[in-house]
């Protein structure tokens, strides 16, 4: 009797966590739900904790953010990592490459501050240890998933990546921010391109960047487009009126300088908040990536958009 017990109480439990985890999807993905701010950590909580580690992340969710933006490394071993660099030499206490080690091989090494460059009791973390930690809590921005992998067809770490999604049952608490045209995202995601949140990447890159949102729009109109404008005078600028007339969310770093036309979070701390995540509010950008989301919820709360 206590088995049966024990296993009707874990499908409940289930049950209540995927209603839960859809709930924040269905959020995002709300296109009357124009007037509210989702605010992206980088790389985590990174300041105040080690970069991209499962304190980070925690931080991350403690401090109110809405989505967590993370990297995404494979391992000799096939395993999905949470790293941005390449190598593990900047944020753990040893070297080498991720794509010559195994998961065991890096995990010996622990984590350590970029900030302070102290060793801490931290090991890299896994995809899934991730997925564990954020569900139904804050959503994932998965980094440096279209990046290629040597000697593997074009488009193999998404798939890798969404595998594991799709084990965990993740799929739509995941986003994916490319500069892929259509097609090509649509071969590679295959029927997940309609199950993960697949967030548009408009930049000076895009050989013409008029084409390529409109048939973003026409042939899958997504709700989040991300803005990488280095200044005003671009065609990229200039998709933002195309944007708020679908209902999509217009994202942003506000990171980098060069993404958004020098209204970044160095102006916003150092200078005004009102010259840099104020004039991105004011246009219409409503999920702003920030170093420094403490910060940037208390000013939204202070400016009574959340």
């Amino acid at each position: 009797m206590k088995k049966y017990l024990i296993l009707i109480i874990t499908c409940i439990s289930g049950q209540l966590l995927y209603a839960q985890h859809s709930e924040i999807s269905k959020a995002i993905r709300d296109r009357n739900n124009n007037n509210y701010v989702w605010v992206a950590a980088h790389r985590c909580d990174w300041i105040y904790s080690v970069e991209n580690s499962t304190d980070a992340l925690k931080n991350a969710i403690r401090s109110g953010a809405d989505i967590a933006e993370t990297d995404v490394r494979l391992t000799k071993d096939g395993k999905i990592i949470i790293m941005h660099d390449a190598t593990i030499d900047r944020t753990t206490v040893g070297k080498g490459v991720i794509l010559e080690m195994t998961l065991d091989e890096i995990r010996k090494n622990h984590m350590r501050s970029i900030n302070y460059g102290v060793k801490s009791d931290l090991v890299v973390p896994t995809l899934e240890e991730f997925i564990d930690i954020a569900r139904g809590k804050i959503l994932l921005y998965l980094d440096k998933a279209g990046y290629d992998i040597p000697g593997k067809p074009e488009g193999y770490m998404v798939q890798q990546v969404l595998k594991v999604l799709e084990e965990k049952n993740a799929l739509d608490e995941a986003i994916f921010v490319l500069e892929w045209p259509y097609e090509k995202a649509r071969r590679i995601f295959g029927d997940k391109l309609d199950k993960v949140i697949y967030c548009p990447a408009i930049s000076d890159r895009i050989t013409n960047v008029n084409e390529y949102v409109d048939e973003w729009i026409e042939k899958f109109n997504p709700v989040m487009y991300q803005f990488r404008m280095s200044t005003l005078d671009t065609d990229v600028y200039k998709q933002l009126p195309k944007i708020h007339k679908v209902h999509a969310k217009a994202f942003v770093a506000a990171t980098w300088p060069e993404h958004t036309a020098n209204h970044d979070d160095l102006v916003s701390i150092f200078d005004r908040p009102s010259k840099g995540w104020g004039w991105l509010l004011n246009q219409g950008f409503r999920v702003l990536e920030t170093n420094y989301p403490h910060d940037l919820l208390r000013y939204l709360e202070y400016e009574k958009w959340r």
